[in-house]
């Protein structure tokens, strides 16, 4: 009875994936249905077989206090500063994690949220769009992502120098700067609806969309609409930046090259992060590097390069969502060998919201 099952299961899917890509030959509904179709199939795959989250910092990583070593005495250190921005509320926050405590699962509204995004899901299946896969922001995830470009734009300086300074970086009004972005919707909305009082007045300012810094997590919100060389669709970004000075052009605005398109299922997490690693010190020289990226991600970078004894808080604290911190980063590579990455634990500087405590 059970085999009967399946194989009448595995008819009723082939014919329908069948149909499906028939007819996205000749429409475009159906080949944004198809597009969908295999990123859901793609995203259970990664969900139940996903390796990205086995890997520990003292395997995969030298622990950076090496450093300090005789070997080290005569390597020149490179050092380059970065800032971590993390995206705001997405809608998979938004229905899924309102709260830590189970009990959330047992409220009416936690079933409503889901019923809505269950909804919209399936409404928006031959748009492309999607309310689970590479999740958007909520509404108050844009409001948090305005909430930075607001903090740029004030008039009064800040009383902390060192926080002054990196609002001045993060604003485009002091040294170079290069942006980059995961190729995930949440983050490449944040980035570009924050940093708007730059982005919207330097014609020579882009986003680098980087698929090293999509996010490490098993969850289907973490796979990207976007293909290979591509941005995926971003309406909420248009429509928040609407009534602000600047056009939004994503034709012009990003530079995809490097967006390899999504995660490949069988593949550690740290993999991603000595990729973009080894970016910050290739990007076009810039001295400062601003990211926009995740939580877990983020955490994850401070885990594989604070020196591995280190117990600060950024190991197991998510910035805050729409926080921005900052840090010096630093690279020495001793002959032929692989380069040694190190987070200078005392450079680590809340400029906007910081941790979450």
């Amino acid at each position: 009875g059970n085999m009967r099952l399946v194989y009448v299961a595995g008819t009723v899917f082939t014919a329908l994936y069948g149909t499906i890509y028939a007819l996205s030959k000749s429409s475009d509904a159906a080949k944004n249905v198809l597009h969908k179709f295999n990123l859901w199939i793609h995203g259970v795959v990664h969900l139940i077989f996903t390796t990205e989250t086995r890997w520990k910092p003292a395997k995969e990583f030298d622990d950076p206090v090496i450093l300090d070593s005789e070997e080290f005495k005569n390597v020149a250190v490179i050092k380059r500063t970065v800032i971590f921005y993390r995206h705001g509320e997405s809608k998979w926050n938004e229905v899924f994690n309102q709260s830590k405590s189970l009990t959330r699962f047992f409220k009416p509204l936690f079933y409503k949220s889901l019923f809505m995004a269950m909804f919209w899901e399936t409404v928006n299946a031959v748009t492309g769009d999607s309310v689970f896969l590479d999740s958007p922001l909520s509404q108050l995830g844009v409001e948090q992502a305005q909430d930075l470009a607001k903090f740029l734009e004030k008039k009064e300086p800040e009383e902390n120098k060192e926080v002054e300074k990196f609002r001045q970086i993060l604003a485009g009004n002091e040294g170079e700067s290069i942006v980059c972005s995961s190729n995930l919707r949440r983050a490449l909305a944040t980035t570009t609806i924050g940093l708007w009082p730059r982005l919207g007045k330097k014609a020579k300012d882009h986003v680098h969309v980087l698929s090293c810094l999509q996010e490490s997590s098993r969850n289907v919100d973490t796979m990207s609409l976007s293909k290979p060389d591509s941005v995926p669709p971003l309406p909420m970004t248009k429509a928040a930046l609407s009534k602000e000075d600047g056009v939004f052009d994503p034709a012009k605005l990003y530079i995809t090259s490097e967006n390899a398109g999504n995660k490949k299922i069988c593949e550690k997490g740290s993999v991603r992060l000595a990729q973009f690693a080894e970016w910050i010190f290739k990007s076009n020289g810039s001295s400062v590097v601003i990211a926009g990226g995740h939580s877990l991600y983020f955490r994850n970078f401070f885990r594989a390069f604070l020196p591995h004894k280190s117990a600060h808080p950024g190991k197991n604290h998510k910035i805050k969502n729409g926080g921005a911190v900052a840090f010096t980063f630093c690279m020495a590579q001793p002959g032929t060998n692989k380069p040694i990455y190190l987070v200078e634990e005392a450079s680590i500087t809340e400029v906007f919201l910081g941790f979450d405590y």
